[in-house]
C-alpha cells in the first residue's frame, strides 16, 4: 500500500487558503503528521479519508483516487476524528457490532468473536454491556479506537489519537500501534503532541499554515538540534527573564532554584549545560528558528 498527495490545496468559501501545494508519499508503517493547531492537519485528513474535496491536485491509494473512488477507498480505511460521537441507546458491544457490520464483517460468528477480541484488547470487556454514551472520556477514545481497528484496515488514520487518555491509557494504545505495525498496513498519527509519534513513528511531516515545513525522518530532524538544547540552572529571580528570553520547553523545582530546558542557538549569562535532544525539543528548536514560528503561539 502507497498513498501519494500531488499538490493538493484547499481553500474554504471564506477565502481561507489551509492546504497550499501538499506532496506527500506515505508507504507502509507508522507516519507522523505533526504541527501546531491550525497548520491544516485535520484538513488533510479530511480530504484523505473522502470527507472533504480538495480544491487541487490529487490523493491516491496505490490507483485508487479519492474523489473517483471514494466508495473503494473506504472499505480500506480505519478512521478515528478527533471529535469522536456514538448511538446513545447502543451498548457498547452494540456500537462495536455495528461498526464490524460496516466494516464488512457480515458473518454473525465471525462478527461476535471480532468484537470481544477488540474489547478485550482496548480493555473494555468488562464495560461490554454499558451504555456507550454513560463511559468515561478515556473509555469513548478507546471504543473509538476499536471502531477503527475492527475491520483490519489496510490504512489507519488517527486524528489526535491521545486526546482525553490518561497516561497508562496512552501506553496502552501506543503498545496497540505497535502491534498493528508489523502488519502491511499504513498507520496515520495527526497530532500536535510530539510524544504521540517520538517512540513510534519511522517517518513524519511537519506541517505549517498550511505547508509542508518538513518531511523525513524523526531522527534527522533530532540531529539538527543537536547542540542548541540546554539545561539552565536558574534561580528564582532569573527565571522570568529566561522565559522572555528563549523558547522554554520545560521547568523543574531543583534544590537551589529550577532546572530550564531551552533551545538557542548560543547560551550566555547563565549556568548552563547542552543536553542531548528529543523530538519535542527538535520540533520546537525547527518552528522557532527555521521557521520563525513561535511554539506556543495560537494560531487557530
Amino acid at each position: 500500500m502507497n498513498i501519494t498527495i500531488d499538490n493538493l490545496s484547499k481553500v474554504y468559501k471564506q477565502g481561507v487558503q489551509a492546504l497550499k501545494n501538499i506532496n506527500l508519499n506515505i508507504e507502509s508503517g507508522m507516519f507522523g503528521l505533526l504541527g501546531p493547531n491550525g497548520a491544516g492537519k485535520t484538513t488533510l485528513i479530511r480530504i484523505m479519508v473522502t470527507m472533504l474535496k480538495p480544491s487541487g491536485g490529487k490523493v491516491k491509494f496505490d490507483d485508487l483516487d479519492v474523489i473517483k473512488d471514494r466508495a473503494a477507498i473506504r472499505k480500506m480505511l480505519g478512521y478515528l476524528p478527533q471529535q469522536f460521537s456514538m448511538f446513545s441507546k447502543l451498548k457498547t458491544s452494540e456500537f462495536l457490532d455495528y461498526s464490524a457490520r460496516l466494516a464488512g464483517l457480515k458473518n454473525s460468528r465471525e462478527r461476535n468473536k471480532a468484537v470481544d477480541e477488540m474489547l478485550e484488547t482496548v480493555g473494555l470487556f468488562e464495560a461490554r454491556d454499558r451504555q456507550a454514551n454513560k463511559l468515561s472520556g478515556g473509555m469513548k477514545r478507546r471504543l473509538g479506537i476499536a471502531q477503527a481497528l475492527i475491520g483490519n484496515p489496510k490504512v489507519l488514520i488517527i486524528d489526535e489519537p491521545t486526546i482525553g487518555l490518561d497516561p497508562e491509557e496512552r501506553l496502552r494504545f501506543r503498545n496497540i500501534l505497535s502491534e498493528m505495525s508489523r502488519k502491511e498496513i499504513i498507520i496515520i498519527l495527526s497530532t500536535h503532541i510530539v510524544g504521540d509519534i517520538s517512540s513510534s513513528c519511522t517517518s513524519m511531516a511537519m506541517l505549517n499554515k498550511g505547508e509542508v515545513a518538513y518531511n523525513g525522518s524523526p531522527e534527522w530532524l533530532i540531529d539538527q538540534a543537536r547542540g542548541h538544547v540546554w539545561l539552565i540552572e536558574a534561580h528564582d529571580d532569573e527565571l522570568e527573564h529566561i522565559k522572555e528570553k528563549y523558547p522554554v520547553i520545560s521547568t523543574i523545582p531543583a534544590k537551589n532554584g529550577w532546572e530550564v530546558q531551552v533551545v538557542s542557538d548560543s547560551m550566555n549569562g547563565y549556568k548552563s549545560r547542552p543536553i542531548e535532544p528529543n523530538l519535542e525539543h527538535a520540533y520546537v528548536y525547527f518552528l522557532e528558528y527555521n521557521l520563525g514560528q513561535s511554539w506556543n503561539e495560537d494560531i487557530d
